[in-house]
């Protein structure tokens, strides 16, 4: 399907046009196992735990990791979301990797989302929850985490950080959605979101969708470009905070008003991106100086669009050797894995 049919499609159509994708060749050097965390109104909620297959009989660390898609479409496993070098990176340190599902917007509220996260961490917590799922005496240290995550999960990842600061031990978030005032996400206006760009849609494809709500929906999971037109048009309406909303704690700059610690943390971004503007990391940078100077933090702004790491200028993902990726893996690499 071309792009521009993508963007024009109803949500429904699109729906159709893409189903679930089997288990992609990109996570060949894993073992899976699904896990339902939580369940809402008898829907339940799954993460996939990634357990790399030449795994050996320790304690090994855990990496987190949360999918992007705007809050509103994305799915744990979606590969072309998922960048390469972050899977390399927890093969190198033979790490587990969960990664859960939410809710969605609009169904779901910023706080219905956040509240996911928390239920997340109780059951990672919950002794027994992720020992069942591992054989041959391999055991999961759960003080031993790096968060990470892609724009919206980006986000997640931060959100992550800061209910348990005690447990990770450094974050690594992809173009974030931190700045969350900013007038991408609040104001309505023509904008250019990616390259190509696509096409400004009628407002008519969310309202439709609205209208048709029975209000009892519970969406966990989407296959881009699955409800992309929703993200989109929430995006070019200024319409965030109608479905987000506005409570403070979801707003990670006011956050730090009241912050004593973050772990140290990674952010790279593009300085081409156009879905979420690198100028909310700068603006996000230049709080947590201000507020919290004693706070680690190492920034790779590099040339490219949203995604840049995982579909780069000529179309090449970054890889574990790529310049800018070994100098923020060694800032993290001071702080994760801890050693044992």
């Amino acid at each position: 399907m071309e792009l521009l049919n993508i963007m024009c499609a109803s949500p429904n159509q699109v729906a159709n046009a893409t189903p679930l994708p089997a288990i992609s060749a990109k996570f060949s050097a894993f073992n899976l196992v699904d896990v339902v965390y939580k369940s809402v109104d008898d829907t339940p909620i799954q993460a996939s735990i990634l357990i790399p297959k030449d795994i050996k009989p320790r304690k090994h660390p855990l990496m987190i990791r949360w999918h992007g898609g705007f809050l509103v479409t994305g799915n744990r496993l979606f590969q072309d979301w998922y960048p390469q070098w972050t899977l390399d990176l927890a093969l190198k340190h033979q790490a587990i990797i969960v990664t859960p599902d939410h809710r969605l917007m609009p169904e779901a509220t910023g706080l219905d989302i956040l509240q996911d996260v928390k239920d997340f961490f109780t059951w990672l917590l919950t002794p027994g929850n992720m020992a069942q799922h591992m054989r041959n005496s391999v055991e999961v240290d759960l003080h031993n985490i790096l968060m990470n995550g892609e724009s919206a999960g980006g986000w997640l990842a931060w959100q992550s950080a800061v209910l348990h600061p005690e447990r990770i031990a450094a974050v690594v978030a992809h173009y974030p959605m931190l700045d969350m005032h900013a007038p991408q996400f609040m104001e309505k206006y023509e904008k250019q979101l990616f390259t190509p760009p696509a096409p400004q849609l009628p407002v008519h494809i969310l309202d439709d969708f609205l209208q048709n709500l029975k209000g009892n929906e519970v969406v966990t999971s989407a296959t881009p470009p699955e409800r992309l037109p929703l993200g989109l048009v929430i995006l070019q309406q200024g319409r965030t905070a109608e479905f987000f909303g506005t409570d403070r704690s979801l707003y990670p700059l006011d956050m730090l008003d009241d912050m004593t610690s973050m772990p140290p943390t990674w952010i790279l971004h593009g300085k081409d991106d156009s879905a979420v503007p690198v100028q909310g990391t700068r603006n996000y940078a230049a709080e947590l100086h201000r507020k919290l100077p004693e706070a680690r933090l190492h920034l790779s702004l590099e040339e490219g669009e949203h995604g840049f790491d995982n579909h780069g200028p000529n179309g090449e993902p970054a890889s574990l050797e790529t310049d800018w990726v070994k100098k923020g893996a060694d800032f993290i690499e001071r702080y994760w894995p801890v050693s044992v």
